[in-house]
């Protein structure tokens, strides 16, 4: 019974006792799921690629090297497959493309190891090798091992999506694993590349990563949806990165700690979002263009609003002096009117008075002959 309490309690015990196994020796040393026996050979052309899912034994795992059991066959101009490494969520960590005439040699099978730059992980992460077949260049074809058990991690992934095409697990038509293998080692849990902002313009996206750790170096990349890769403009800004992207396609932003560590992000750079940002920028142009001219449409109506309100005082003061002078002219008449109603009654009274000197006047004449014809007649009595 105690036997069997001191074995479940080392079993419980053993992860722990692991990674402190491994951070004590800090060894790299490689995580596998083949058993070394190859049965045979896949490749695809872009965007599908092989993943291998690993879950390393510590919180954080430092990646030192990738190894793959491959041929090439090397042919044609110089060309490139990539090395990719995502987080659990499917999310690009790391991106570097690589030169097929320096990793292989011509139609040779064997184990080739890939450095990479201690690339740090936290949990489940996948490799992912993009062999990018061409008919007419180098041809990579990489190793899958079918013998039993199968371990249910690999994948044929669709790299532009970031989304699982096929699981070559123990259920499907073809189960296998990718002879793919990872080396490194434990290491501390990392800070983390946290996406802060996202800008957009007429010719660019602006995108700021905050990252609160002592940053050593950093750079961006992005694969553009064809494959190809480009390097983008990055800068260190306070707390964080800047990049600035004139394309679409998966961009991958790293920072290099001191300890000389990589911490990686990735982000797609969708089209149709600059598509939308590009319309809204032509209708906010057009809406702009008709703002300003009802801008200035409305200050030269202002302008004539102030000219006519001018216009209106000046008739309005020329109006009060117009009223003014009829109010005199008014007052004018209504005197002279007076003034010849009182003329007219001078006149009224004059006419009679003549009217009645005419009949005195008549009178006188008339009065003296008859007088004299009285005196005349005295005689004769």
């Amino acid at each position: 019974m105690g036997g069997n309490v001191r074995l479940v309690l080392a079993l419980a015990l053993l992860p722990f006792l692991l990674t402190g196994f491994l951070k004590a020796s800090a060894t790299p040393f490689e995580l596998s799921y083949d058993d070394g026996g190859h049965d045979y050979g896949w490749s695809d052309f872009y965007p599908n690629g092989a993943a291998v899912m690993f879950s390393p034994p510590s919180p954080a795992w430092r990646i030192t090297a990738v190894k793959i059991y491959a041929t090439c066959i090397l042919r044609g101009p110089s060309s490139l497959f990539y090395v990719q490494i995502w987080d659990a969520g499917l999310n690009t960590v790391y991106s570097e493309p690589f030169i097929f005439n320096r990793v292989f040699r011509n139609a040779t099978l064997d184990w080739y190891t890939i450095r990479v730059p201690n690339v740090v992980v936290k949990g489940v992460f996948h490799v992912v090798i993009i062999p990018m077949f061409t008919l007419d260049g180098p041809q990579l074809w990489l190793g899958v091992d079918d013998d039993p058990p199968i371990a249910n991690n690999s994948f044929i992934m669709d790299v532009d999506k970031h989304a699982p095409l096929v699981s070559l697990n123990a259920s499907s038509g073809r189960p296998g694993d990718f002879m793919v293998r990872v080396v490194g080692e434990p290491t501390e849990i990392p800070h983390e590349l946290r996406l802060a902002s996202i800008e957009l313009s007429e010719k660019e996206t602006i995108i700021v990563f905050n990252y609160p750790g002592e940053v050593k170096g950093f750079g961006a990349r992005l694969v553009r949806v064809n494959g190809d890769h480009v390097d983008c403009n990055a800068s260190r800004v306070t707390g964080g990165v800047m990049v600035r992207v004139g394309e679409s396609g998966f961009l991958n932003v790293y920072v290099e700690t001191p300890r000389g560590e990589v911490v990686g992000v990735g982000l797609r750079i969708n089209a149709s979002l600059r598509m939308l940002y590009q319309a809204l920028h032509a209708n906010y142009t057009v809406l702009k263009e008709s703002s300003e001219w009802s801008s200035r449409k409305l200050e030269t109506l202002s302008r004539e609003n102030e000219n006519l309100k001018t216009q209106l005082r000046e008739w309005s003061n020329a109006n009060s002096v117009l009223q003014k002078q009829v109010w005199t002219l008014m007052g004018n008449l209504t005197a002279k009117e007076q003034r010849v109603s009182e003329l007219n009654s001078t006149v009224g009274r004059l006419e009679n008075e003549k009217t009645i000197l005419l009949i005195l006047l008549a009178a006188a004449i008339i009065v003296p002959p008859a007088i004299l014809t009285f005196k005349r007649r005295r005689p004769w009595k």
